[in-house]
C-alpha cells in the first residue's frame, strides 16, 4: 500500500500540480522512507520477550510463548490439590492395627508415585520386597511379599499386601472392620488421609498421612477470583479432605475422589462447557491435564508436568500463579500501546509525506524516533503499569 501510495503521489504532484521531476521523486521517496513497518513488525516480539524476562525473574519459566495469547482469555483456573494448594511434604500422623502394618505398608509403597506412598516409606522401614506389583489408579497398591528385608525369601504362602482407599477394598470382597472404618472417618474431618493396609481378605490397619496447605494459598485464590476467574479444585483424596478448599468463598467449585485420568476429564469437560481452561498442577500424574487445558503451569516437582506445561514456576511460591496472569495481562496491554502508536504515527506521517509536507531528511528522522519510542515501550518495566501479583 505504501508503495503504491509513493508512485500514485509522486505521478500526481508531477502531473498535477506542474512540480519538477525532482520534487515529484522527493515526495514519493519521502512517502516510502517516513512510513514505519519496522514499528508494527517490533511491537509484538520485543513486549513479549520483555514478559517473558520478568516472568523469569519471578521463578517463571515460559516454554511455549502462547501463553501469552491463551492466558488473558483464561475464564476457569483448576487446582490440583496435593502438592500444589498444599505443600506435598506428607508425614505419617498415626498407625492403627496389628503389628507389622506400617512395614508391610511401606513395602507395597515403595514402587508407588505419590506424595502418601513417599510419607510411609520415609517413616518405616519396608517388611520386605514385593513380586507381582500391582497399581490400581486412584485406589491404591498391592502386591505379594517375595524377599524379607534381611535378604532371604519369604514363605511360599505370603500373603498378598494392599495399601488404598476404601473403595480398593470394597472392590476386592475385603472386610473393613467397623473401628479403622471410623478412624478413617476421622482422619478424613481433619484434612489427612486415611490409607487401609490389609492383608488375607481383612483391612489390618489404617495409617494416616497429612500435609499442610501452602501459606499462600488462600491469598492466590482470592486474587485469581477478584481478577474475575472461576477457581475449581481437583483432588483424588476423599471429599472430606477437601472440606477446607470446599468451605472458601473465592473457590467455585471442589471436585473430590477424581483419580487421576479424571482429572483430565474434567478440563476436558470445561473446556467444552466453552471456557477457556487453565490447569495448576505439580505431578505426574497431573501431566495429561496439563497438556489438555489451554494453559498448563506445573510447579517445579515432576519433569514430566513441567514437559506438558505452558509456564513452570521454578520456586516453591504459589504465589506465582496470579503473577502469570498479571503478566500475561500487562504484555497484551504493552502489545496495543505498541501497535496503537505504529498505527497512529503511519496514519498521521503518510498523509503528511503525500501531501508533501515532509521532505526525506526529516521523513527518516522521524521513522527512527517511531521505531526507539517502540523499542523504550516495550524494555519498560511491566511493573510500571501497575501490575504485581500476590
Amino acid at each position: 500500500l505504501v508503495v503504491v501510495l509513493a508512485g500514485v503521489a509522486g505521478g500526481w504532484h508531477l502531473l498535477a500540480g506542474g512540480a519538477a521531476a525532482n520534487e515529484a521523486l522527493l515526495v514519493g521517496l519521502s512517502v516510502l522512507v517516513v512510513s514505519c513497518p519496522c514499528a508494527l513488525g517490533l511491537a509484538t516480539p520485543l513486549a513479549v520477550a520483555r514478559g517473558v524476562q520478568e516472568a523469569l525473574d519471578g521463578g517463571v519459566v515460559v516454554t511455549d510463548v502462547s501463553a501469552f495469547e491463551a492466558a488473558p482469555a483464561v475464564d476457569t483456573v483448576v487446582f490440583d490439590k496435593t502438592g500444589t494448594l498444599t505443600t506435598g511434604e506428607m508425614r505419617v500422623r498415626d498407625v492403627v492395627g496389628d503389628d507389622g502394618v506400617l512395614a508391610r505398608a511401606a513395602a507395597v509403597e515403595q514402587y508407588a508415585d505419590h506424595p502418601v506412598a513417599a510419607a510411609i516409606t520415609d517413616d518405616a522401614t519396608p517388611a520386605g520386597d514385593i513380586d507381582d506389583f500391582e497399581r490400581v489408579p486412584g485406589r491404591g497398591v498391592a502386591g505379594s511379599l517375595a524377599v524379607r528385608p534381611d535378604g532371604a525369601a519369604a514363605a511360599a504362602d505370603a500373603p498378598r499386601v494392599v495399601a488404598g482407599n476404601r473403595a480398593l477394598f470394597d472392590d476386592r470382597g475385603w472386610r473393613v472392620p467397623e473401628a479403622y472404618a471410623e478412624r478413617a472417618g476421622d482422619a478424613r474431618a481433619n484434612g489427612n488421609v486415611p490409607v487401609f493396609v490389609g492383608w488375607d481378605g481383612e483391612a489390618r490397619g489404617v495409617v494416616v498421612a497429612g500435609d499442610r496447605p501452602r501459606d499462600e494459598w488462600t491469598d492466590v485464590v482470592s486474587a485469581l477470583d477478584a481478577d474475575g476467574r472461576d477457581v475449581v479444585v481437583v483432588t483424588g483424596d476423599d471429599p472430606e479432605a477437601a472440606a477446607r478448599f470446599r468451605d472458601h468463598d473465592a473457590i467455585a467449585a471442589v471436585f473430590a475422589g477424581v483419580p487421576p485420568e479424571g482429572k483430565t476429564e474434567a478440563v476436558r469437560s470445561l473446556r467444552a462447557d466453552g471456557e477457556t481452561v487453565a490447569m495448576v498442577g505439580d505431578g505426574v500424574n497431573d501431566a495429561p491435564a496439563l497438556a489438555a487445558a489451554d494453559l498448563g503451569v506445573a510447579l517445579d516437582h515432576a519433569a514430566l508436568a513441567a514437559d506438558a506445561a505452558d509456564a513452570v514456576v521454578t520456586t516453591e511460591d504459589l504465589g506465582a500463579v496470579p503473577r502469570v496472569f498479571a503478566l500475561t495481562d500487562a504484555t497484551n496491554g504493552r502489545i496495543r500501546q505498541n501497535l496503537a502508536w505504529a498505527f497512529c504515527y503511519n496514519a498521521i506521517a503518510v498523509p503528511l509525506a503525500v501531501a508533501g509536507v515532509l521532505n526525506p531528511l526529516f521523513a527518516a528522522g522521524a521513522m527512527t524516533v517511531s521505531s526507539l519510542l517502540v523499542v523504550g515501550n516495550s524494555t519498560r518495566s511491566l511493573l510500571d503499569d501497575g501490575v504485581a501479583g500476590p
